[in-house]
């Protein structure tokens, strides 16, 4: 009859501790002092909960599941009775570490500081851990302000809005009008096509009559070196055909011959 009621009382006491127990996943809504255990990749969260009482949240153990040391870490978003969020607590401490499959117990005091200037601690109704932090972010309180606990972390809406659609096909048609515009003068007009022997194109024209014109008024600055003749008869050579040039030749038999 002992043995038997002992094992009644022993039940009744199982029974109790977990009655406030559920089971819960990441991204999911926990109510408050609502014991439970969360496993990710690099952490077992064992048996926590948000205390409502002392406004903290709660860790009878944090087990490090990886094979190298990390600092605990974890993110948790806290949210009102809409169940939209207030705020998010970024976790990480360097200074205190947990070995390879390393367990420690840990609490998180929140504080009116970790939310927004005109939410208060009793408006926090449910907790949810949104990942491990594995990269050890401390900032990001208001990041997600508003949102459900599914919508935070997802990429915003991309949808353009009927304006912006609008006048982005109105830069199409403009883009289409001249590269439409652009075929057509090069194919059926002279406007690219070359205009002399030094392949100057007429959209250019302007700009090699004013290098043109730049180099004209260099050579006037400074042109070039006179070359010099260089000489194949000698200066008498030359003085003679000059004289001779010069000489009357009217009484010589040649000209008489042919008057």
């Amino acid at each position: 009859m002992k043995k038997v009621l002992k094992i009644l009382i022993i039940t009744i006491v199982l029974i109790t501790n977990k009655a406030n127990a559920a089971n819960y996943n990441l991204r999911e809504l926990i109510p408050l002092n609502t014991e439970t255990t969360i496993v990710t990749n690099n952490f077992s969260y064992k048996d926590f909960y948000y205390n409502e009482s002392s406004h903290s949240i709660d860790f009878n153990g944090i087990k490090n599941l990886t094979d190298k040391e990390l600092p605990i870490s974890i993110s948790i978003g806290l949210f009102g009775n809409n169940k939209r969020n207030l705020s998010i607590i970024n976790y990480c401490t360097k200074e205190e570490t947990l070995r390879s499959k390393e367990e420690k117990t840990l609490s998180i005091k929140v504080v009116t500081e970790d939310l927004p200037d005109d939410i208060k601690l009793e408006d926090v109704k449910y907790i949810a851990i949104l990942g491990d932090n594995i990269n050890c972010r401390t900032s990001g309180v208001g990041e997600f302000v508003g949102q459900t606990v599914k919508e935070i972390g997802m990429a915003k809406n991309t949808t353009l809005d009927s304006k912006t659609e609008f006048l982005l096909q109105i830069l199409v048609v403009i883009g289409t009008i001249l590269i439409i515009l652009f075929l057509y003068k090069v194919l059926f007009t002279t406007a690219y096509q070359n205009t002399d022997g030094n392949s100057i194109r007429r959209g250019y024209k302007k700009y090699n009559k004013k290098l043109q014109k730049e180099r004209e008024e260099e050579l006037k600055k400074n042109p070039p070196p006179v070359k010099e003749v260089k000489k194949t008869k000698t200066d008498e050579v030359l003085k003679q055909e000059e004289e001779a040039k010069n000489e009357d030749k009217s009484g010589t038999d040649l000209h008489n011959l042919y008057k």
